[in-house]
C-alpha cells in the first residue's frame, strides 16, 4: 500500500480512540487516571513481549532510563489531556495538540542542536495563535477569556514533547525496536507509579464494577492508539517524516467530521457544540493551523 495510506490511517486512528476516550469518562469512567494506568499497564505487557522478541538488548544505562522515563511521560501526559477532555468538546480539544510540534521543535533546537528557520517560527507562531484563539470562550476588546483546556493542554503538549525528544535523541543510536520496547515498559513504570497514590487506589477499588464491564472497551482504545503509533512509524520508513507529520496534522478535521456526525446521530454517545458561529471557528482554526503545519515542515 502507499506511503499516504499508512500516513492517513494514523489520524483517522487516533480520532476514533479521543471519542471512545470523550466516552469513557462521560459515561463510565470518571476518574482520568484510571484509564491512564489502564493504558500504561497493557503497554508495559506488550513492551515485555517486544522485549522479549528483541532480546532484551543491553544498549547502555542511561539510553535505557531516558527511554524509561520517555515512556513514563507518555502516562502522565495522559492525566492533564484526560481532564481537558472530560470538560471539553473532543473537537476542542483535539487541535490543542497540535502545540506538540512546537515544543518539540523548541525543546530540539534547544538540546539536540536542530536550528529553526524564520519560516518555521513563522508557523510555530501561527500554530499557537490559532490554538489560543479555539479555546477562548470570547475575546471581546481587552476581555481575553481561555478556557480551562487550554492549559491542561499546554501541560499534556510539553510533557508528550519532552518524550519524542528523549526517544529521538537515543533513537540514534539503536533499532527502533529495541527503544521501543523499553519505552512501553517505562509506560508501564508510569503506572505503577500513579498506583502509589492512595485516593487512586480506592477509586479503583470503589469503582471495580464499572471498571470490570470498561476493561474491554478501555483494552480496545489501547489496541487503536497502539496500531495508530505502529501506522505512523511504518509510514516514516516509506516517506519523510515531514510529509508523514503534515498528514497527522489533518486529525482535527477527521474529529470535526466524526463530531458532527455523532451529535447528529448518535448524541446519547457524545454531544458536541455544533452551532454554526462554532463549527466555522473550528474550520477556520483547522485551516490556520494546516497553514502553520506546512511552514514548519516545507
Amino acid at each position: 500500500m502507499p506511503w499516504y495510506f499508512y500516513a492517513v490511517a494514523t489520524p483517522a486512528l487516533y480520532s476514533i480512540a479521543n471519542f471512545i476516550d470523550k466516552y469513557l469518562l462521560e459515561k463510565r469512567i470518571k476518574d482520568p487516571l484510571i484509564i491512564a494506568v489502564i493504558f500504561g499497564l497493557t503497554s508495559g505487557l506488550l513492551g515485555i513481549i517486544l522485549g522479549f522478541v528483541t532480546g532484551f538488548k543491553n544498549i547502555g544505562l542511561g539510553p535505557i532510563f531516558l527511554l524509561l522515563v520517555a515512556g513514563a511521560l507518555l502516562v502522565f501526559y495522559l492525566i492533564p489531556y484526560f481532564t481537558a477532555l472530560s470538560s471539553d468538546d473532543v473537537s476542542r480539544v483535539v487541535p490543542l495538540l497540535q502545540f506538540i510540534p512546537v515544543f518539540t521543535l523548541i525543546l530540539s533546537s534547544l538540546f539536540l542542536n536542530e536550528s529553526m528557520t524564520v519560516k518555521q517560527i513563522i508557523g510555530l507562531v501561527i500554530v499557537v495563535l490559532t490554538g489560543v484563539f479555539l479555546s477562548t470562550d470570547k475575546i471581546e476588546g481587552k476581555i481575553f477569556t481561555p478556557r480551562k483546556s487550554l492549559w491542561y493542554m499546554l501541560l499534556a503538549a510539553l510533557m508528550f514533547g519532552s518524550s519524542s525528544i528523549l526517544f529521538r535523541f537515543v533513537s540514534k543510536e539503536s533499532s527502533f525496536w529495541i527503544n521501543l520496547s523499553y519505552e512501553f515498559i517505562g509506560l508501564g513504570i508510569g503506572s505503577l507509579i500513579l498506583l502509589t497514590i492512595p485516593k487512586l487506589r480506592r477509586n479503583i477499588f470503589l469503582q471495580f464494577k464499572l471498571l470490570r464491564s470498561a476493561f474491554g472497551l478501555v483494552n480496545v482504545v489501547n489496541g487503536i492508539a497502539i496500531l495508530a503509533q505502529m501506522t505512523e512509524a511504518y509510514a516514516v520508513t516509506l516517506i519523510a517524516v515531514p510529509f508523514v507529520n503534515l498528514m497527522g496534522s489533518i486529525q482535527p478535521m477527521f474529529v470535526l467530521v466524526f463530531g458532527i456526525v455523532l451529535t447528529k446521530w448518535f448524541p446519547n454517545i457524545i454531544k458536541e457544540d455544533i452551532s454554526k458561529a462554532i463549527i466555522y471557528k473550528k474550520i477556520a482554526s483547522i485551516l490556520f493551523i494546516l497553514v502553520g503545519f506546512y511552514l514548519v515542515y516545507f
